[in-house]
């Protein structure tokens, strides 16, 4: 039986806005309908949807991505920043972790709605779901990727911008979905028959 469930999450980022940065206290309610029957799956998918939001959205900076100057400042600074198409107001923060949440649970549960309310917006709810119609805004390739990159890839180094298999990444924090765990290596020695390039010997 398919369950719903609302997940309560709660974080504090900066905002890149009118040329000043302001610390900003983000609460986000998601109405999620599992679409699995196995728990094991669904925990997974909800510790994902913990990590990105503790760890990466967390003390991260949401930045327009034309600032561009100001991006490589924040980067050069050794600072997190979560680029956005347009100016990071809640809305547009509330559609990007919809985005984002839906891509990284791959379809294991299912994201109905989100509601996301912050300090310097005065606590107004903004209400995204997959019904809305957001043709007119540039989607960012990253918005859509099940990993954990939150940032233009324009804006970080060649020599530091690795990608790496979705599923390695994943594995590498024990949050893989079960059917993708490694298989386990035995003590198993095998003997090959190499023929010798000379058949004749």
């Amino acid at each position: 039986m398919n369950v719903r469930i609302v997940c309560p999450l709660s974080f504090t980022a900066g905002i890149h806005y009118n040329g000043e940065l302001q610390m900003n206290n983000y609460t986000v309610k998601l109405f999620i309908l599992t679409n699995s029957l196995d728990g094991t799956i669904n925990n997974i998918a909800l510790d994902r949807i913990k990590y990105f939001v503790y760890r990466e959205m967390d003390s991260t900076i949401f930045i327009n991505h034309k600032e561009e100057e100001q991006c490589r400042l924040y980067l050069d600074a050794n600072i997190k920043i979560t680029t956005i198409p347009e100016e990071p107001i809640d809305q547009l923060v509330g559609i990007m972790l919809f985005n984002k949440l839906t891509a990284i649970v791959e379809d294991r549960l299912i994201i109905d709605e989100i509601e996301i309310s912050s300090g310097l917006g005065d606590g107004i709810v903004y209400i995204h779901s997959q019904e809305e119609n957001v043709d007119d805004l540039p989607i960012p390739e990253w918005w859509s990727t099940s990993d954990l990159a939150h940032c233009d890839a324009a804006f970080l180094d060649d020599d530091e911008y690795i990608t790496l298999a979705n599923m390695t990444i994943w594995r590498d924090l024990e949050l893989q979905w079960p059917d993708e765990a490694e298989p386990e290596v035995g003590n198993t020695v095998v003997f090959a028959d190499f023929k010798l390039l000379d058949e004749t010997k």
